[in-house]
C-alpha cells in the first residue's frame, strides 16, 4: 500500500500475537529485499518467509529499463522479438549464486546474534534498536519513536507461538478422493505396471473438487500425458460439490448420474467429465440446468458432455476443452480463447464477450442468436458448411449420445441434414486473423529454411567470388545469420545467445525517410558526427569535426536519435556512471527524433551551461553508462548535444538574457575555466554582480588555451560564449593574476563571496637523469604557448615551441598527450612517438570493468589517427619505462633511455634485457596534474587536503574560511570538463544558501540596466587597487 513493509510486519506480527493467531499465519515480507540484512531484519520483526522479487531478475541480466510493455526490451528478457531475444545471456546459476550469497550473509547476522534457526529470530525485535547517531544527524528524524514498532510481540501476550505451527485444515477427509478413489484406484497409479480401474459410488454436494487429488497422484506417477484414454472410469450417482474433475488430467472419466453444482471442469487439462439426467426421470433435459455456473473455467484441454443446460458463464476463459452442452445462461463463452463448444439449445444474452479464439457452434433454429451476442463476436457469426466443421460437429454431438444418451442428441442426428442448416459457427476474428498470419508465419518459415538452403548451396561455389570482396562476404554472412536466427524463433527454439553482431554491423547508419523510434536500436547503427578528412585536417588547425551540409545533418540526427530506447531508468545522466550533469538525454534525443529542436536546447540547457563546450570535448561517460551499449554499440548522445548546441546558435536563440533584477552582493570568481565560467554564469543569473578574474589575456582557461583550437575553435565557440556572458552582466578581468598583480586581500574585502575556481595546474614532473635537457617541456606549456600564438598572429610570431623537422616524443596516453600528438603533426614533426606506462588496453570491456562503468578500452582519437596516418603507423607504445633523458654536450635532447615494464603483483617490473633508446629532439611531459598552485590557499589561510587540493566538503563546497568557496579541478583533482560544470553550478547554489540571510557588503552598481556591469577588461584599465567595483569595459 506503498508504506515500508517494516511497519506492515511488525504490526501485522503483534496484532496475530495479541489475538492468539500467529501460530496459524505465515507471514512473508516482500518489497525491495536484496541482502541477508533485509531478511535478517524482516525476520526479528515478525517474518518467516522473504519474497524476492527484482534482485533476482537483475542478476538474470535485467536493467530496470522499465519497458516490458513495448517488447523492446534490450537484454532479451520481456520480449518476444527473436533479435533481442538473442541478446539474454542470464543464467539460472546467477540466480541461484546470487541466493546463496544472501543465505550466507544472514547466516553471519544469525551467527553474530547466537541464533541457530530462522524459527528462533521471528519477532524478537528486542534484539533491534534505533541508532541514535542517524536520527541525530538529521533534523527531519527528530521526534521520531520506533518504541512501538520494535515491541517484542511475546510481550503482548506471552507464551502464545510466534510462528506458525498449526497447519490450516482443509478438511481434506470429507473429500471423496482421499477415503474411497485414491485407494479404489491404486493399481492405477503402479508406475511400472499400471491397472484399468473403474469404480461406482454415490456423490453428495459436500463432496467438492472430486477428482482433483486422484489426478494429480496420476501426474505424480505418470507424467503431464497420464493414462490412455478412460484408463480410470468412475461412475457417481447422486448431486456433485463444487469444482467436480476440476484440473483433472488424461486418462480420468468421471460420469455422473444426477447433477452438479458451480465450476465443472475447472481447469480440465485432458480428463473427460459427463453430466447427464438418471435415467429414471421424466422432465426434458435439455429445458433444465444440470450443472452450476462457470463450467469448464480455464480448462485447457479434455472433453465434456452435458445432458441438459449449464448455468451463466459456461466455457469463460476455456482454451482447449471440447465440451458440448444442451443450452447455456447468460456469458457464455465469455474470454474464449481455445477449443470446441457445441451448444444444442438457446443460450443467454452477452454470448461470447471478450471471446479471441476457439469455435462456437450454436443450434439456433428460432434465430435467438444474434441479438444475444456481445459485440465483440455480432459479426463472426456464420452458416455451418465447411466439411471438416461440420464432421467436428458431427463427432461431438455422436461422442454426446453415447456418454449421455441424450434424446436431443438422437433427435438431432436422425435429421442431420435439416438440423445441419440450424447451425451457427461463432468463428471470432481475432482466431481469423491470427490463423492467417500462423499460414502465412508457417509459409515464411518454409521460404526461409529454403532461402537458407540457397545460401549454403551456394557458398562453397561462390566462395573464390565472394572472398574477393570482404564487404560483400560480411553482409552474406550477416543476411544468413538473422535469417536463421528467425528461422530457429518461429519454429519455437531456443535463440538466447545467439552472436549477432555480423548484423548490427552491416546495418544502415542514416536513413533518409521517418525511423521508428520504437526500434531504432535494431534498425540504425552507430554514426557519430563525422570527423574532416585526415589529409585535409593536418594542414590547418581548424576544428577536426566535419560540417555536413543540413540535410544530411537532419537525417544523420533523426536516425541516431531513434537509437535512443527512451530508458525508465537511464544511466547516461546518474551521476557516477553517467553524464555528472544529470542531461536528460532520452527527453532531448525524443525532442530531436521529432524536430522539435528548439525545445531539445532549452531542455539541455536546463542542466548545461556550455553543451557546445561538452559536445566537443567531453569523453561522454553518458555514453559509457548507455543501456544499448550493454550488447550494442552505445547512443551517440556526443554528436547530439553538440548538434543541438550548435543549432542554437546558428538560429539565432543564443541572445543576452541579463537578470530583471540585481542584488547588489558582488561575488569574485578566480578562474575563468568551466567550473569558473558556469559558477559565474548561475550567480550572475541569481541577480548578483560577478567578476571573473583570469590571469591569462583572454578568458576561457582550460578551453582557450589547454585544449587545441581544432578540438574547440577559440573565437567561433569559447569568445562567443565569454562574448554572451559579458552581454548578460558578466564581468571578465584579464591579465589579472590573483596573488601577485591582484591582491587577495583587497579582493576578500571587498567581495560578498569568493569564488575558487583555479584549476588543477600543477603538472606531474619526471625527475629523472637528464630532466633539465632542452626540448624537455610540459605538454600544457608546448599547447598553451601554441594556441597563444595562432590566435595572436596565426603562429607568425615564433612564441611557440615548433616540433617542424624534429623528433617527437609525448609521455603520456590521455587526452593532453592526444592533442600533444595532433600539434607535432601539424608543426611538421619528422616523427611521434607516444610512450604509455601501462597495458594496451582491452578493444572490449574486461571482467572487471562491467557495465556502467567508464569503459576503459582501446580508441583511436584523431590525434592518433592523425599520426598513422602521417607515419604509417600508431605512435602509441605500451609497457614503456623512461629511464632518463639523454642530451648532447650544449644539454640538448637528443634521446631517451628506456625500458619495458611488466604490471606484476601490483608492481611495475622492468624486464632485462629490453633497454632501448629512443631517439628524440623534443619530449613533452603530459602525466597529468597534482592540484592547484599554492599561493591562494596560502595567502588566504584556506586549509588543503592530502594531494594539496583545496579543501571543500563534495556538495557544500566551502572551505576552512568563511565565504570562500571552491569548485572545480582545485577542489577535486584533475578531473573532466562535464564535471568542472558540475561543481561551478552546485558551488553557485552553494554561495546563493550562504549570502541568503546576509545583507549585502557594498550599494549595488548604478547603471542604468542591469547587463552594463558586464565586459571583458585588462587589468590595467582598473584603478590601483583592482577592485572589483572599478568601472568595466563594454563587449564589443
Amino acid at each position: 500500500a506503498g508504506l515500508p513493509w517494516e511497519l506492515g510486519i511488525a504490526e501485522t506480527h503483534q496484532v496475530l500475537v495479541a489475538n492468539d493467531l500467529r501460530g496459524r499465519t505465515v507471514l512473508q515480507a516482500d518489497g525491495q529485499m536484496r541482502t541477508g540484512f533485509d531478511t535478517a531484519i524482516a525476520a526479528l520483526l515478525g517474518a518467516e518467509e522473504f519474497g524476492f522479487a527484482t534482485a533476482p531478475l537483475i542478476t538474470m541480466g535485467c536493467i530496470m529499463m522499465r519497458k516490458c510493455h513495448t517488447n523492446t526490451c534490450p537484454v532479451g528478457i520481456a520480449t518476444q522479438d527473436p533479435e533481442l531475444r538473442a541478446k539474454f545471456d542470464g543464467q539460472p546459476e546467477h540466480v541461484i549464486n546470487y541466493m546463496f550469497m544472501v543465505a550466507e550473509e544472514m547466516r553471519e547476522y544469525m551467527a553474530a546474534m547466537g541464533f541457530k534457526t530462522v524459527s528462533e529470530m521471528v519477532g524478537r525485535a528486542d534484539m533491534l534498536e534505533a541508532d541514535p547517531e542517524t536520527i541525530a544527524g538529521n533534523e527531519k528524524l527528530q521526534g521520531i519513536n520506533l518504541d512501538k514498532l520494535l515491541t517484542p510481540a511475546a510481550t503482548l501476550r506471552p507464551g502464545v507461538p510466534q510462528v506458525c505451527v498449526q497447519q490450516q485444515k482443509h478438511g481434506l477427509d470429507s473429500t471423496l478422493d482421499r477415503p474411497v478413489l485414491l485407494p479404489a484406484c491404486k493399481p492405477a497409479l503402479n508406475k511400472r505396471n499400471p491397472q484399468p480401474v473403474t469404480l461406482e459410488c454415490e456423490i453428495k454436494n459436500t463432496h467438492r473438487s472430486t477428482g482433483t487429488m486422484l489426478s494429480h497422484e496420476v501426474t505424480r506417477a505418470h507424467g503431464q500425458h497420464g493414462l490412455p484414454d478412460d484408463f480410470i472410469h468412475i461412475k457417481l450417482k447422486g448431486h456433485a460439490g463444487q469444482s467436480l474433475a476440476a484440473y483433472m488430467c488424461a486418462g480420468i472419466t468421471i460420469e455422473v448420474s444426477g447433477d452438479a453444482n458451480d465450476y465443472v471442469g475447472k481447469g480440465l487439462s485432458g480428463g473427460r467429465v459427463v453430466v447427464y439426467p438418471p435415467r429414471t426421470s421424466t422432465f426434458a433435459p435439455e429445458e433444465n440446468i444440470i450443472i452450476g455456473n462457470v463450467a469448464l473455467y480455464g480448462a485447457t484441454s479434455g472433453e465434456a458432455f452435458f445432458s441438459g443446460v449449464a448455468a451463466e458463464r459456461f466455457c469463460v476463459r476455456n482454451s482447449g476443452a471440447h465440451a458440448v452442452v444442451e443450452g447455456t445462461g447468460d456469458h457464455a463463452c465469455e474470454y474464449m480463447t481455445g477449443g470446441v463448444a457445441v451448444i444444442l439449445g438457446n443460450t443467454g444474452k452477452n454470448f461470447g464477450a471478450g471471446m479471441s479464439g476457439g469455435y462456437a457452434f450454436v443450434y439456433d433454429p428460432e434465430k435467438r442468436l444474434p441479438p444475444r451476442c456481445n459485440v465483440d463476436v455480432a459479426s463472426d457469426l456464420m452458416p455451418l458448411e465447411e466439411e471438416k466443421d461440420i464432421a467436428l460437429v458431427k463427432s461431438l454431438i455422436q461422442k454426446h449420445l453415447h456418454y449421455t444418451r441424450s434424446p436431443l442428441a438422437a433427435r438431432l442426428l436422425t435429421h442431420w441434414e435439416t438440423a445441419q442448416a440450424d447451425f451457427v459457427k461463432v468463428y471470432p476474428h481475432e482466431l481469423r486473423r491470427a490463423e492467417a498470419e500462423a499460414h502465412k508465419r508457417e509459409s515464411a518459415v518454409t521460404a526461409m529454411k529454403q532461402a537458407i538452403e540457397e545460401l549454403r548451396q551456394k557458398e562453397n561455389d561462390e566462395a573464390a567470388q565472394v572472398n574477393g570482396n570482404a564487404v560483400e562476404e560480411l553482409k552474406r554472412l550477416a543476411s544468413l545469420k538473422k535469417q536463421e536466427l528467425q528461422y530457429e524463433a518461429l519454429q519455437g527454439n531456443k535463440v538466447s545467445g545467439w552472436d549477432m553482431k555480423p548484423w548490427f554491423n552491416i546495418r544502415p547508419q542514416v536513413l533518409d525517410g521517418q525511423v521508428d523510434k520504437k526500434r531504432g536500436f535494431l534498425e540504425v547503427e552507430r554514426l557519430p558526427m563525422p570527423y574532416r578528412n585526415v589529409e585535409e585536417r593536418i594542414h590547418d588547425y581548424n576544428e577536426v569535426l566535419d560540417k555536413p551540409d543540413p540535410e544530411h545533418v537532419h537525417h544523420l540526427t533523426h536516425s541516431q536519435a531513434a537509437r535512443c530506447m527512451g530508458c525508465g531508468t537511464p544511466f547516461c545522466h546518474q551521476t557516477y556512471t553517467g553524464c555528472p550533469l544529470g542531461n536528460k538525454v532520452p527527453e532531448f534525443n525524443d525532442l530531436v527524433h521529432k524536430g522539435r529542436w528548439k525545445e531539445a536546447y532549452y531542455r539541455l540547457a536546463e542542466t548545461n551551461n556550455f553543451p557546445e563546450f561538452t559536445g566537443r570535448v567531453c569523453p561522454a561517460p553518458c555514453e559509457g553508462a548507455c543501456v544499448l551499449g550493454i550488447n550494442q554499440n552505445p547512443v551517440s548522445i556526443k554528436t547530439m548535444e553538440q548538434t543541438i548546441s550548435d543549432r542554437a546558435w546558428d538560429e539565432g536563440w543564443m541572445v543576452p538574457q541579463p537578470p530583471s533584477q540585481r542584488t547588489g552582493k558582488k561575488i569574485a570568481v578566480i578562474g575563468s575555466g568551466p567550473a569558473g565560467m558556469a559558477a559565474a554564469d548561475q550567480l550572475n543569473k541569481s541577480g548578483h554582480e560577478v567578476i571573473v578574474y583570469e590571469r591569462s589575456d583572454r578568458a576561457g582557461g582550460l578551453m582557450m588555451y589547454g585544449v587545441p583550437n581544432m578540438k574547440t575553435d577559440k573565437l567561433d565557440v569559447v569568445q562567443r560564449r565569454v562574448d554572451l556572458m559579458a552581454a548578460e552582466g558578466v564581468r571578465f578581468v584579464v591579465n589579472a593574476n590573483v596573488g601577485d598583480s591582484v591582491s587577495v586581500a583587497d579582493l576578500y574585502a571587498n567581495s560578498d563571496a569568493v569564488v575558487l575556481a583555479v584549476g588543477a595546474t600543477k603538472p606531474r614532473d619526471l625527475p629523472i637523469e637528464g630532466r633539465d635537457s632542452k626540448g624537455v617541456h610540459f605538454a600544457m606549456d608546448y599547447l598553451h604557448a601554441n594556441t597563444k600564438s595562432l590566435l595572436d598572429s596565426g603562429l607568425k610570431d615564433g612564441n611557440y615551441i615548433s616540433a617542424a623537422g624534429k623528433r617527437v616524443v609525448v609521455i603520456g596516453g590521455g587526452d593532453t598527450g592526444t592533442d600533444c600528438i595532433g600539434t607535432a603533426v601539424r608543426h611538421g614533426a619528422t616523427s611521434v612517438i607516444n610512450l604509455e606506462l601501462f597495458d594496451k588496453p582491452p578493444e572490449a570491456r574486461a571482467e572487471n570493468n562491467p557495465w556502467p562503468s567508464w569503459p576503459r578500452v582501446f580508441r583511436v582519437d584523431y590525434g592518433h589517427a592523425e599520426a598513422t596516418h602521417a607515419y604509417g603507423e600508431d605512435p602509441r607504445k605500451y609497457n614503456v619505462m623512461t629511464k632518463r633523458f639523454i642530451s648532447d654536450a650544449s644539454g640538448n635532447l637528443k634521446g631517451l633511455e628506456v625500458v619495458n615494464v611488466k604490471m606484476e603483483e601490483g608492481k611495475l617490473v622492468e624486464q632485462e634485457g629490453t633497454e632501448h633508446v629512443i631517439e628524440a629532439d623534443l619530449c613533452f611531459l603530459a602525466m597529468g596534474f597534482l592540484g592547484p598552485e599554492q599561493k591562494l590557499a596560502e595567502a588566504l589561510g584556506i586549509e588543503t587536503d592530502n594531494r594539496s587540493n583545496f579543501k571543500a566538503e563534495y556538495g557544500e563546497y566551502a572551505t576552512s574560511v568563511e565565504g570562500v568557496f571552491a569548485a572545480g579541478d582545485c577542489r577535486r583533482g584533475q578531473s573532466l570538463v562535464v564535471w568542472a560544470i558540475r561543481e561551478g553550478r552546485d558551488t553557485a547554489a552553494a554561495v546563493n544558501q550562504f549570502l541568503e540571510q546576509r545583507p549585502a557588503k557594498f550599494g549595488p552598481y548604478q547603471h542604468n540596466d542591469n547587463a552594463a556591469c558586464g565586459g571583458i577588461i585588462d587589468l590595467s584599465r582598473l584603478g590601483a587597487s583592482g577592485r572589483p567595483d572599478a568601472p568595466a569595459m563594454p563587449v564589443a
